[in-house]
């Protein structure tokens, strides 16, 4: 039991601050150099842990630290440093976020 409070207590260090963006990016023409720019540009990002484009899709799902980058100013680097149009798609973690602290 006190190895399993300790797992829990290290983990959420380790995750705090941590969010999801869901990004729309339309205009990609490849799955390999426009996947490739995309992952590039946000990953470059100070705050972002993780990034993975879905080609198919047109989407970007972006791990980030939310105490260093907001998703909207993932939106604007992608916008300036590509020719893709780029949107922030409605995201459930957030909302999830606030009902969780609001019954807390």
């Amino acid at each position: 039991m006190r190895l399993t409070i300790q797992i829990l207590f290290i983990s959420s260090l380790l995750f705090a601050g941590d969010n999801t963006a869901k990004v729309k990016v339309t205009g990609m023409m490849c799955s390999y150099s426009c996947v490739s720019k995309v992952n590039s540009v946000i990953n470059d990002i100070d705050g972002v842990k993780s990034c993975s484009v879905d080609f198919n899709k047109g989407e970007a799902t972006v791990i980030y630290d939310d105490d260093k980058v907001g998703s909207k100013e993932i939106v604007n680097v992608l916008t300036e440093k590509t020719d893709y149009k780029v949107t922030e798609m409605a995201n459930d973690n957030r909302s999830k976020k606030r009902a969780k602290e609001n019954t807390i």
